[in-house]
This record gives structure tokens, C-alpha cells and sequence, in this order.
């Protein structure tokens, strides 16, 4: 119907983008299945039906084989949307993605990284109340580094933090391919690719290496996973989580930044385990001319392993 290709063309990626001859064929399957239930009850409203097709183009860049027909039968409209509605909040991100100026792909072919099923700390211990009780201790805001210094501190609250309260959730590495989205990340981390009052001049100073290709910026998030728990609801609320910024140099395939969202700022011990699979899946390195474990002191050099988070620093 004519309202059907309005929704589809206005309120899905697909009046956007088409992407590769593979993602075109798996594009056409996902209109068919709108074709096949727009008189589905379950679609009637035609914004269910678009966050059910955007669920659905979202789910090949999780899993390569993922596939709208399951046993010979294409998939129920009732949990197609069931599970959209839960994903809502990382669709909305890749929306961003898709909003606004875009950026063209890092020229060196890296691509972003998926793990799913892990169990994983969504918070931080250094918010709120828990904040203000570490700061009567030690005297300050309680944060370990923040803006105190450059070298790494660890920090015993957060490693025992990140093995408590565990969700399943997946895992995403994910090259941000829009200033709308560069923008948001910045705001939703509290950091300098935040529109600035004062004029935005580092905003400014990194959109031009993206613009001209010598950087590309990436973002790592984890989703919470619909695992059936009634218990395990509280995520519902907040099921996307930002962990890292990260900056790469694109011909170097150096890893130039790496932050966490404010206040802390440094990556948690487990963000910083899955930027090292992504590192070795991708061939990137984080040491070299102005790595994230290389910077412009010496005393950052020494003899320990390249990935030692004890060599972190921040620009």
C-alpha cells in the first residue's frame, strides 16, 4: 500500500541507505515480510511497523546469517515487535547514525565488533550516593584519576564493582558515521565532543579529521539482552550503556584514544579486555606515534606489555 512505502521509505533506514549487493538482497527480504503482515493487527500502527523493519535490518550486522524465515516460516510479527520494542533504545542510536551530516567509512576497512552473551556491571560506582560516600573517605569527589593526573590509578571499587549485579548483554564496537551521533556520544559521556560554550573548539578540531579521513571515531556500548528474567527488568530502562570513545588513526591502525564517560574517565578493566579483542581482530595496535599507551613522556615507555592498562593514559 501507499502508506506502507511512506513508512518504509520515511521512518526506516531503507529510505536512506541500501548498503552493500549482500545487504540489498537480505533488504528486499525484510520488505517482503512487511508486505506479507501489513495487515497484521500486531503492525496496524504504522510506527510498530517501522521499529519492527528497522529491528529486523539491524539484526544482519549482529549475525551474518540472521534471516527473516525461520524453519521455512518467516517470523511472527507479534515477537518480531515484542523484541523490537525492547531493543527501542539502541535502534534510536542507529538512527543517529543515519541523521544529519554524514561521515564517509575509515579508508583502511576496519570494522566494528560484536560479542554477545556476556555478563556484565551496567552502572558505575561513581554516581550519585555511592559517589558521595568514597568522597567522605578519601576527601575529594572520590573518583580515582578524573582530572587528577595522567597516569592510570587503579581503583578497587570499580574492579569489584564490574563483578556484581551481572546482566547478559552484548557487546558493540561501533564507527560513528554521523556528526549527529558524534554529538550525542559526546553529550551522553560528558566530554569534549560535547558542543561546547566556550565554541566547540575540540569538537571542531577532531570533525576535521574525520572530514578528512585521517581519524576515524568509534563508540563501545553494551545492550542489554532480553533474557526472559522478570527480575532482571531494571535494564529495561536503561538498556544501552556508552563504555569507550575511541580515536583511531586509520592508514597507522593506532588506537590514538580511549576514554570512559565522566567522571572516572579511564576505561574499566573490562572495556579495556574487549578493546583488545577488537584491537586483535582488527589488527590495530596501542602503542606507537601518539598511542593510547604511548604518549608524549617517557616514563610511559618502559618494559611493560603494550597492553598493560598501567601504560593508559589520556590526551
Amino acid at each position: 500500500s501507499e502508506e506502507l512505502g511512506r513508512t518504509l521509505v520515511q521512518g526506516t533506514q531503507l529510505g536512506k541507505d541500501l548498503g552493500t549487493l549482500e545487504e540489498e538482497e537480505f533488504a528486499e527480504t525484510v520488505m517482503s515480510w512487511a508486505v506479507r503482515f501489513a495487515d497484521a493487527p500486531e503492525l496496524a500502527d504504522m510506527s510498530d511497523m517501522s521499529l519492527a523493519v528497522e529491528w529486523l535490518l539491524s539484526q544482519r550486522q549482529i549475525d551474518p546469517n540472521f534471516s527473516v524465515i525461520i524453519a521455512g516460516n518467516p517470523r511472527s510479527p507479534k515477537k518480531v515487535l515484542d523484541v523490537a520494542k525492547f531493543a527501542a533504545a539502541s535502534l534510536d542510536l542507529q538512527r543517529l547514525q543515519t541523521s544529519g551530516q554524514r561521515f564517509l567509512p575509515n579508508p583502511a576497512g576496519i570494522k566494528g565488533f560484536v560479542k554477545t552473551g556476556q555478563m556484565v556491571a551496567f552502572g558505575s560506582p561513581f554516581e550519585g550516593v555511592q559517589q558521595l560516600v568514597i568522597g567522605a573517605f578519601t576527601g575529594d569527589s572520590g573518583v580515582p584519576n578524573s582530572w587528577h593526573g595522567d597516569e592510570y590509578e587503579r581503583s578497587a571499587v570499580e574492579e569489584e564493582f564490574i563483578t556484581k549485579d551481572l546482566r547478559r548483554a552484548t557487546i558493540r564496537i561501533d564507527e560513528i558515521m554521523s556528526f549527529e551521533y558524534l554529538q550525542h556520544v559526546g553529550e551522553t559521556m560528558r566530554n569534549c565532543l560535547r558542543v561546547e560554550r566556550r565554541g566547540g573548539q575540540s569538537l571542531m578540531k577532531y570533525l576535521a579529521r574525520v572530514r578528512s579521513r585521517d581519524s576515524s571515531f568509534w563508540v563501545m556500548t553494551i545492550t542489554a539482552e532480553d533474557d526472559g528474567d522478570d527480575q532482571q527488568g531494571q535494564a529495561a530502562g536503561s538498556p544501552v550503556q556508552h563504555m569507550l570513545l575511541m580515536e583511531v588513526y586509520n592508514e597507522m591502525r593506532i588506537i590514538h584514544q580511549a576514554e570512559g564517560p565522566h567522571p572516572r574517565r579511564w576505561p574499566r578493566l573490562d572495556a579495556w579486555k574487549w578493546l583488545r579483542e577488537w584491537a586483535e581482530q582488527e589488527n590495530l595496535v596501542p602503542d606507537g606515534p601518539e598511542g593510547v599507551t604511548v604518549g608524549p613522556y617517557d616514563g610511559y615507555r618502559g618494559d611493560l606489555d603494550a597492553w598493560d592498562i598501567r601504560r593508559c593514559f589520556l590526551w
